[in-house]
């Protein structure tokens, strides 16, 4: 169905243009099947890119957000490899959150799940890093930046992204690709980023490709 569609140039930007407004929507009343979501508990890329930058940090607890959490799957393979962090995750979708909160007690797991838009979410407490994959997508330019500017005093030590990057004006029309340098130079002048090319041929697109975005506090 979905092939049939893209074939037609005006049906697609049609579908898109309703899917962009309805983000939202689609991603608060997304259904799941819990047998296959447990079946899909392995390490993936993005789980990889992540396990290996913390590698490098202090097994001492630390405290770490992630956007757009899903049922938890990066923040349970996270774990596995630092027990001592702190562990938190925020989503939109009731069910997703269900199911992680459910298996962490089943497995005596201590990460806390919450419910929330990214642009909603206002981080309380200091924290350490901001996590996410392929979430960033589907948040507005515009609210990205108020995300950033209203949370930035709370990351102490820095972020790693991996999401998709282009500093010319993407085609695409299922999701948002940001630039995130236009982002981080209104939001987050404090902060040094890194961007990094992965060059996995899924995430090779027509006019955008993933990037893992590192940025730290410039104690410059």
């Amino acid at each position: 169905m979905i092939k049939f569609i893209k074939k037609n140039k005006i049906l697609w930007i049609l579908l898109s243009y309703i899917l962009r407004i309805n983000y939202t929507f689609f991603w608060k009343y997304r259904g799941l099947n819990s047998k296959k979501l447990e079946d899909s508990f392995k390490i993936y890329l993005e789980d990889e890119i992540l396990i290996k930058f913390f590698e490098t940090k202090s097994n001492d607890k630390c405290k770490i957000v992630e956007l757009g959490c899903g049922y938890g799957l990066r923040l349970f393979n996270l774990q596995k490899t630092k027990r001592n962090f702190e562990l938190i995750g925020y989503d939109i979708n009731k069910k997703y959150l269900n199911f992680a909160q459910n298996y962490s007690r089943e497995k005596n797991i201590n990460i806390k799940f919450l419910q929330s838009k990214v642009e909603d979410i206002v981080i309380e407490e200091d924290i350490d890093y901001l996590i996410s994959s392929f979430t960033l997508i589907y948040v507005k330019k515009k609210n990205l930046i108020n995300f950033f500017l209203k949370n930035k005093e709370k990351i102490k030590k820095g972020f790693i992204f991996i999401e998709y990057h282009s500093e010319d004006k993407s085609r695409n029309l299922s999701y948002y690709v940001h630039n995130y340098k236009e982002i981080f130079e209104d939001s987050l002048p404090k902060f040094k980023i890194e961007y990094e090319k992965i060059n996995n041929k899924r995430w090779i697109k027509s006019d955008h490709e993933a990037y893992k975005i590192q940025g730290y506090i410039n104690e410059d």
